[in-house]
């Protein structure tokens, strides 16, 4: 046999010892949720609630897990309409699943019409356990996290 047959057969067996080791490709699951309602509680009037959601949650071999998140959030009263169209990721390490790093535009809230209310975008991290966010750099425009802040920036907005 000849050099160059013996090392194409070296070749082509390391390739394929090699090919049964690699690591297990990640699994993908998409969740799509979708509801409609009417919100008598946060304002002195209803507001017309349509929630659209897509997260697709990518799980690896070592259980880590990458959740990409596609938010629509249309809120209609009194002829007005706000929207708040979120797109970020959640890291959540295996070794740290009580801490989750969120990258993207996860707050982004706008009045048609007049334009941007609320951005908050950049990277944070949330704590499950407190429940709370910490972020180094607030956006320019107000972060949205405080929901009484939010719910009363809505109200003003939707108001007749």
């Amino acid at each position: 046999m000849s050099k160059a047959l013996i090392l194409l057969a070296a070749v082509l067996t390391a390739l394929t010892v090699t090919g049964t080791a690699a690591a297990t490709a990640p699994t993908r699951e998409t969740n799509v949720k979708s509801l409609s309602f009417v919100d008598d509680e946060t304002c002195a009037f209803p507001i017309a609630v349509t929630v659209e959601r897509i997260r697709t949650t990518t799980t690896f071999e070592n259980g880590d897990q990458l959740r990409h998140v596609q938010l629509a959030v249309t809120s209609s009263a009194n002829g007005k309409t706000w929207t708040d169209r979120d797109a970020y990721n959640v890291f959540i390490a295996a070794a740290s699943p009580g801490t989750w790093t969120i990258v993207g535009e996860f707050t982004h809230a706008r009045l048609v019409g007049a334009g941007t209310i609320f951005l908050e975008s950049g990277r944070i991290a949330y704590d499950v356990e407190s429940d709370t966010i910490t972020d180094l750099h607030p956006g320019p425009h107000g972060t949205g996290s405080d929901p009484d802040v939010y719910s009363a920036a809505v109200c003003a907005a939707l108001a007749p």
